[in-house]
């Protein structure tokens, strides 16, 4: 009895892990045609948030820009739960080398309610649909256009490296395309079975909760579990895309950190090793050392576990 119902759950988790990941919306592009196009565009963006009576002002989308398109144009798109206030310091260092700097507020993210409320619905066709628009923003800020995302904002970045062509450069940052406690080969299967069961909250810190000394005044401290397997089931349409053709992007380079134990490192070796069978012109890869002790968010100034003296620059070197 007790080895038929393991054979059952093997059975369960192998057909879960074989059914396929696909977005259920056409999402088309709609590339801006010029930086007056751009600007009315994140002009409208802007207005809209600043309706939101429920948006930590600190949060709302940002765009650092020197009056005309340029030469170089990066987007910073931020990690699950948090928020555009996220990348505002090292955003402005690549403005001041020269770059339009658009930090875009992802769907549902920035509301004072801090429970994560606001993300109970979150699809993988709403980041699509919300990355698309984005893309489509930066070809009237920079002629050069490099999207640059943190764990969510990297499966989202991986997810644009598939489908975007005018897009030279996409930067995956320790992306959340795989929960890195659970075994490699049960990400995919973990992932469907937990969609189909009702949803329920998580803290990201179960002990402290909302005094999570971790959590920046701006971010969530718990979530939906459906919203957070949304980023993976985009990242795994990404890389079904990936099965069958080469990444649209000119060029991607993938950061991550060993130490890191929320993301699974070994499932973006998954994509890398995918990406690399249609070239390896097409991607880069960099990995910050164990020794280092780095958190999984490498980016928020002000965490206490963080570095970003030394990370900082690091970036600024590899992202150019």
């Amino acid at each position: 009895m007790v080895i038929a119902v393991i054979l059952l759950i093997i059975i369960v988790l192998i057909l879960l892990g074989m059914k396929p990941f696909k977005l259920n919306t056409l999402i088309k592009a709609d590339p801006a045609r010029s930086y007056a196009e751009a600007i009315a565009r994140i002009e409208e963006i802007q207005a809209v948030e600043g309706e939101l009576a429920e948006l930590n002002q600190v949060c709302a989308s940002k765009l650092l820009t020197h009056g005309d398109k340029v030469e170089n144009a990066i987007i910073f798109l931020h990690g699950f739960t948090s928020c555009p206030d996220q990348f505002a310091q090292l955003g402005q260092k690549y403005f001041e080398n020269g770059y339009n700097v658009f930090i875009p507020r992802t769907p549902r993210h920035g509301i004072k309610d801090r429970l994560g409320n606001p993300l109970k619905g979150l699809t993988a066709e709403e980041l699509a649909e919300f990355a698309t628009q984005t893309a489509d923003i930066a070809q009237g800020l920079g002629k050069r256009v490099i999207v640059a995302g943190l764990s969510g904002g990297g499966a989202v970045a991986t997810w644009l490296s598939q489908e975007r062509s005018d897009i030279d450069l996409a930067v995956p940052i320790a992306p959340f395309l795989g929960i890195g406690f659970i075994p490699r080969f049960l990400n995919r299967p973990f992932t469907n079975l937990l969609l189909l069961v009702p949803d329920f909250f998580q803290w990201w810190d179960p002990i402290n909760k909302e005094n999570n000394p971790n959590s920046m005044s701006y971010s969530y401290t718990r979530y939906p579990i459906h919203s957070l397997l949304e980023n993976m089931r985009l990242g795994f349409a990404a890389e079904q895309n990936a099965k069958k053709v080469k990444p649209a992007a000119g060029a991607i380079l993938v950061i991550t950190n060993a130490n890191d134990g929320s993301v699974n490192n070994d499932v973006i070796a998954d994509f890398e090793n995918m990406w690399l069978e249609h070239g390896e012109q097409f991607l880069k890869t960099f990995q910050f050392p164990e020794e280092l002790g780095l958190p999984h968010d490498l980016i928020t100034v002000g965490r206490p576990d963080g570095n970003v003296d030394l990370v900082y620059p690091q970036l600024l070197e590899l992202i150019h």
